[in-house]
């Protein structure tokens, strides 16, 4: 029989209030680490520190999969080959630590039936061990796992545990921001690259070269529809394997590819050869074999020169696919960024010529993206979209010159990019915030001022995203600045985006009539919102420019 001990029992006399003081201390540095990987490194190692442990390793839950993968191994041995292992979420300690959520300490490990003879570290003898779970929001997100400890104050270590893995999720946040953030300046740039050019073929070849690259796919292909819509042909492929162009013909109901074209759905596939839809003459032409998939449809917008809304949904000419992701599988990311750059490659077939229209091109990547923002909560769909065309009428009465009205238009549209930064628990919360919540919430203006500082093109937009939540009474926030001290971009979005957050619906609450809304952006003007841009809303609203229709706006 293996003696385990149960959490909590626990030694008093392992750790003083000196050593505990010295600990925090540490990882206060640590916690300083903007780098996921050097932060979970550094917290795993201060824990073997603490334990007088030999090694230990970490694992990150895939709680869709259930699984436990290895993130980590630290100490006097590190196993690289382990890294990326995987093992059901419930097997061996560590497994045990997971499901009963609390420390679980085996003293002699070669008598204890649930250690594993597979997953372990190489080079030394390893006898005994504490496995413990990482607790995020109550919830086991990572486990730890340190062998041949010396010492064992365990609720010092879960605590440093908690505390790793709370500090790793905002470091995987902000990165993730700033992926998000380069990936726009990217895609403006292309947009800098296509207007450069009135050659169509050139142009696609740009935007396939950039979806294989942010992508990070073994290949992508762009498929359009013949004219009687019979058969898909391919226009071009760019990746490892290209496929060569004149012999793919596909009948429009072939493949995953015509299914996206068929139905206007996005496909995104782990397992794509697994899948009934899938077309095997496909692997055979380009002699790879597909496994990961993402397709998006093709859309021929309409467009109307002169009008504010510029662009429209149109019909489906084609699909872009792209297989075999390198690095993990496709993610929501990768379907909006694909679908964004599906967009711009129907509007470079459309119209060869349109990039003389560069900045209503421009305007519509930036709505494609701040899409991934909206879409991270159902009830602000189309908000962004809204907002802008709210705080475009406005600009247009205060006889404000074409360049800022175009500030103002991007400005809206990306007021609320800095949610990217907030955690979708609470975003798509049903009740009320907490203060805690809400003061995670009240941190994205200036996530989102961070993430375009840096985007040349929209520098002088910043001001409209740090500002507006602000109020001209000083009592907004993030800075409490009043009055002309807020951007003007910054106070014609401010009230844009009450009077749409008065007339959408919410979890917690309906959607208040239009009267009532009316009458609350009135009795504002002065105090929460701007009185000259109040004034100049309802100007817009009496001539018509703005009326509610189906949750947005009309232009007229």
């Amino acid at each position: 029989m293996s003696r385990s001990e149960p959490y909590p029992p626990t030694d008093p006399t392992a750790v003083d209030v000196q050593q505990v003081l010295d600990v925090m201390s540490r990882a206060n540095e640590i916690s300083s680490t903007t780098e996921s990987q050097e932060l979970l490194e550094q917290m795993l190692d201060l824990i073997i520190e603490v334990c007088g442990a030999d090694t230990g390793t970490m694992y990150l839950l895939d709680a869709e999969r259930h699984e436990l993968s290895f993130q980590l191994v630290r100490g006097q041995v590190r196993e690289a080959s382990l890294t990326g292992m995987r093992i059901p979420e419930d097997e061996g300690i560590v497994g045990a630590a997971v499901q009963q959520r609390r420390p679980v300490v085996v003293e002699d490990l070669a008598s204890d039936p649930r250690w594993s003879k597979i997953a372990r570290p190489q080079g030394v003898v390893l006898r005994n061990t504490i496995a413990f779970p990482l607790l995020l929001r109550g919830r086991p997100e990572a486990a730890i796992q340190v062998f041949n400890f010396r010492k064992k104050p365990l609720h010092l270590i879960q605590m440093l545990g908690n505390r790793m893995i709370a500090e790793y999720e905002k470091t995987v946040l902000l990165q993730t921001s700033r992926a998000y953030g380069s990936k726009l300046e990217r895609l403006l740039k292309l947009m800098t690259q296509i207007s450069a050019t009135l050659d169509k073929d050139r142009l696609i070849e740009r935007i396939l070269d950039e979806a294989h690259r942010l992508l990070d796919a073994e290949g992508v292909s762009l498929f359009l529809l013949d004219d009687p819509g019979h058969e898909l042909i391919l226009h071009s492929s760019k990746g490892e394997h290209p496929i060569p162009e004149p012999v793919v013909r596909l009948p429009v109901d072939a493949g995953i590819i015509g299914y996206v074209v068929r139905s206007g759905e996005v496909v995104c596939l782990r397992d794509a050869a697994g899948d009934p839809r899938h077309y095997p003459e496909i692997d055979r032409l380009s002699g790879v074999t597909t496994r990961s998939l993402l397709a998006v449809p093709l859309r021929m917008p309409d467009v109307i020169f002169g009008q504010e809304r510029g662009i429209t949904e149109g019909r489906i000419i084609g699909g872009l696919e792209a297989i075999n992701k390198q690095a993990g599988e496709f993610s929501q990311d990768d379907v909006l960024l694909l679908s964004s750059l599906a967009q711009q490659t129907a509007l470079v077939i459309y119209l060869s010529n349109l990039y003389t229209e560069a900045d209503e091109l421009f305007v519509n990547t930036v709505r494609a993206l701040v899409a991934a923002i909206d879409a991270k909560d159902p009830y602000t769909e189309g908000h962004s979209q809204r907002v802008s065309e709210y705080s475009v009428a406005m600009a247009s009465e205060l006889d404000l010159p074409p360049r800022v009205v175009q500030q103002v238009r991007l400005g809206a549209l990306l007021h609320d990019i800095g949610k990217i930064g907030v955690p979708d628990t609470i975003l798509r919360k049903p009740d009320r915030l907490t203060a805690e919540e809400y003061a995670e919430i009240k941190k994205h203006p200036l996530i989102g001022a961070k993430i375009i500082e840096s985007v040349h093109q929209l520098e002088e937009i910043v001001p409209a995203l740090a500002q507006h939540h602000e109020r001209v009474d000083g009592k907004g926030y993030p800075l409490g600045l009043e009055g002309e001290n807020i951007s003007m971009i910054a106070r014609l979005v401010a009230v844009a985006d009450t009077f749409d957050a008065l007339t959408s619906e919410r979890p917690y609450r309906p959607a208040m009539n239009l009267e009532d809304a009316l009458d609350i952006i009135r009795k504002s003007a002065g105090s929460q919102l701007d009185a000259r841009c109040v004034d100049a809303f309802f100007r817009a609203y009496l001539k018509g420019k703005i009326k509610l229709k189906s949750g947005g706006l009309t232009n007229e």
